[in-house]
């Protein structure tokens, strides 16, 4: 039986879900390039049913017997916290990713099977979590009851199926890469590799960005970020050598 969902996102639990990488898309970057470093990441979907498997192959790379899934991802994982995080408020809410506006759910599940995504969430990342509670908002019930919630989950998705093709292109180029291999020999996980130059043009095309600006603005990013507590993030130096290597 399914279950109506009920949530409210708590303010003092923010660090929760807002870690220090969230997910951006193609037609984001525009608008958010210049607060975050930015990658890419793919992760790894299995379909539940046919209906999910329908749902998927609009937005996701077909790869053997599994889907991937093809991300932006903008920030810095060995952080603990999310950098835009101002007193446990976001600092860029009035425009911020899509894909924050849409937590707890997930858009590479079909609207009608959110409740299998937040029963799995709640075992696993989201168990602490103080938003669900018997007096939050009722957001679903088998669909979205939340309008903006709902406009919101959509327009990620369209964003997913907009950027299918270049990072399918961008998939491949990466096919023989160790990791990668490592990646599909495991249940879950993410690879995560910098924008090479052989796209450069081809998003900041796609996403109406200067490209000189966009190298100045990710380089500069890059080195801010680089080292934390001690540690440098080999992926940034990668980032790095790719930038510096496109001819302006």
């Amino acid at each position: 039986m399914r279950k109506q969902i009920k949530f409210q996102c708590m303010i003092d639990c923010s660090s929760l879900c807002c870690g220090g990488a969230t997910i951006l898309t193609l037609k984001e970057l525009n608008r958010l390039y210049r607060f975050f470093p930015v990658t890419i990441g793919f992760r790894k979907i299995f379909p539940l049913n046919s209906d999910h498997k329908a749902y998927i192959e609009e937005i996701a790379i077909k790869f053997r017997n599994f889907y991937i899934i093809g991300d932006f991802v903008a920030g810095n994982r060995l952080k603990k916290r999310c950098q835009m995080l101002k007193n446990f408020l976001c600092s860029i809410n009035s425009f911020k990713p899509l894909q924050c506006s849409v937590i707890p759910f997930s858009v590479t599940f079909p609207e009608e099977l959110q409740n299998l995504v937040i029963a799995k969430k709640r075992q696993g990342a989201f168990k602490s979590c103080k938003g669900f509670h018997d007096d939050a908002k009722l957001v679903w019930d088998v669909e979205f009851t939340d309008k903006e919630l709902r406009e919101n989950f959509y327009k990620l998705r369209q964003n997913f199926i907009f950027q299918r093709s270049i990072m399918e292109k961008i998939f491949f180029k990466f096919e023989n890469n160790p990791f990668l291999k490592k990646l599909m020999q495991s249940e879950e996980g993410l690879f995560e590799v910098p924008i090479i130059s052989d796209f450069i043009d081809e998003i900041c095309g796609f996403a109406s960005i200067d490209k000189k600006e966009f190298i100045k603005v990710q380089k500069s990013l890059f080195i801010r970020e680089l080292t934390v507590g001690g540690v440098k993030n080999s992926l940034f130096i990668d980032a790095l050598n790719a930038l510096e290597s496109v001819k302006i």
